[in-house]
């Protein structure tokens, strides 16, 4: 009985912590993950549908717990549900102090607010349950739950390896929605409060994925429009754009300046390599400062793949050694991968290309290491190649689960080539610095493509000729 009265008293004690923090976090606009969960939200209060257990993944730092809170403040405050039908569970402080799990924290929690068990709860109730990672039984706790009372609505935050912890029989009652770092949009929309259509990212990502007529005049279109929203902006927008392209792809570095910025996305990796990596596999055996090691050599990394017997010879490490810290970086999305395009011989034998989820992790290890200037040119290079890549990855994890994302393998080729369900591929160039469209015409004719895009700082509006859409760089940073 102790255990239970210890344990209500902690969720009691969130509970309060949760309406002081939300007092807080009123003056910040909402990231466009909020607006897709409150739309569930509202379909569930209405009867309208069963999607009811949503589960958002996603890096340290990017704000979960902040559009946890939002969607707090707006059920009880603006849908009016009892404070005590809104039960907000911070994983993180429980498992500190209890050696329990999901289930039994809402059957205990039913027990005393609700004065009733799963099973025969009749009025709707909305369970958050911030960090659920850390309860190794969550996504089977939330199944039980979910397959017991349809009043019950479970939303659930975590690092990005709770993917690997979710199996077919628990998938299927699951919505995902994962969180990315901030876009542009998102960044105007936080700091300074400057309203951009948020469908400008399906708009560009339709234009990429299928290159028609149609797509195309609605990119511009839309585009004209974007424009006119940046003329708000007291700094030149591609000034602006180049700053946050620097440092500002996580909201808790909004109000700091470029260095404290820096300062913040490097806790967040140490965090992410203290808590997350064990997490993702707990007999991970290589140290923190071996971690560090081939994170930086990523960083410092020039444009081109790099093989693990490459990083292996560099660093002085076994190879089993960088293809595990590869992979668990990987899999906590710190990095992804761009294999070249061809069979599995050429996958094996080419380099692999490894690129961080936004610019600014890249940009804020290299400032560690000394190496930035910001004003320097090659610098923007490299960090418009990882942003490019990050918002075509985007794509294939959001809008196009279909399309894959390679590199042409042939010297003098194109930077990306995607592959769309039609079966085409589609070269994409980066034209800063000496770069020319003459890369995406090669690979068009190579592939057989029906068009190409280049990506470029030399033009402002996106334009379509002689089959080759010109998207400029700024727009990128809207996906």
């Amino acid at each position: 009985m102790d255990f239970i009265n210890g344990l209500l008293e902690n969720i009691l004690y969130q509970q309060k912590k949760t309406n002081l923090k939300i007092n807080k976090i009123k003056k910040f606009n909402h990231r466009i993950e909020y607006f897709k969960i409150e739309e569930h939200l509202n379909s569930f209060i209405k009867n309208k549908s069963n999607e009811r257990f949503i589960v958002i993944p996603g890096l340290r730092g990017l704000g979960k717990s902040t559009i946890f809170y939002q969607l707090y403040s707006y059920l009880v405050n603006k849908k009016e549900i009892p404070s005590k039908n809104v039960l907000y569970i911070s994983m993180d402080e429980i498992m500190n102090h209890f050696e329990t799990d999901l289930l039994l924290i809402v059957e205990n929690y039913l027990k005393d607010k609700h004065k009733t068990d799963i099973a025969h709860l009749d009025e709707k109730i909305f369970i958050f349950i911030d960090e659920c990672h850390l309860d190794e039984k969550w996504a089977i706790s939330g199944k039980i739950i979910y397959d017991s009372n349809e009043n019950i609505f479970l939303i659930a935050t975590g690092s990005s390896a709770i993917n690997l912890e979710i199996n077919a029989d628990v998938a299927r009652r699951i919505k995902k929605e994962p969180i990315f770092p901030l876009n542009f949009n998102e960044y105007l929309s936080l700091k300074y409060d400057i309203s951009i259509d948020y469908s400008f990212f399906k708009i560009l990502s339709k234009m990429i994925y299928f290159g028609d007529k149609k797509s195309i005049g609605d990119a511009v279109n839309c585009e004209s429009t974007v424009y006119e929203n940046l003329l708000s902006l007291e700094n030149n927008p591609k000034i602006e754009f180049e700053t946050f392209l620097n440092s500002y792809g996580f909201p808790l570095s909004l109000e700091n300046d470029e260095e404290e910025s820096y300062e913040k996305i490097i806790n967040v990796i140490e965090s992410i390599i203290e808590k997350d990596l064990p997490s993702i596999k707990p007999y991970f055996t290589p140290t923190k400062k071996n971690i560090w090691k081939i994170i930086d050599y990523l960083a410092l990394q020039k444009p081109g793949g790099t093989s693990i017997q490459k990083i292996a010879n560099y660093l002085s490490f076994s190879a089993n050694s960088v293809n595990e810290i590869l992979n668990t970086l990987e899999k906590s999305q710190l990095i992804f991968n761009v294999k070249p395009h061809g069979g599995p011989g050429k996958i094996v034998k080419k380099p692999w290309r490894y690129y961080f989820l936004s610019s600014s992790l890249k940009s804020a290890i290299n400032f560690r290491l000394g190496r930035y200037k910001l004003n320097n040119r090659k610098c923007m290079r490299l960090l418009a190649e990882n942003m490019v890549a990050s918002a075509l990855y985007k794509i294939t994890q959001t809008n196009f689960k279909a399309m894959g994302l390679f590199y042409p393998p042939l010297k003098g080729s194109s930077d990306f080539l995607i592959n769309t369900k039609f079966f085409d591929f589609i070269p994409i160039e980066l034209g800063i610095g000496k770069k020319t469209k003459s890369q995406v015409k090669k690979d068009m004719e190579y592939y057989n493509s029906d068009y190409g895009i280049l990506v470029s700082n030399r033009f402002s509006t996106i334009k379509y000729e002689n089959n080759i859409i010109y998207i400029p760089l700024m727009n990128f940073g809207f996906i």
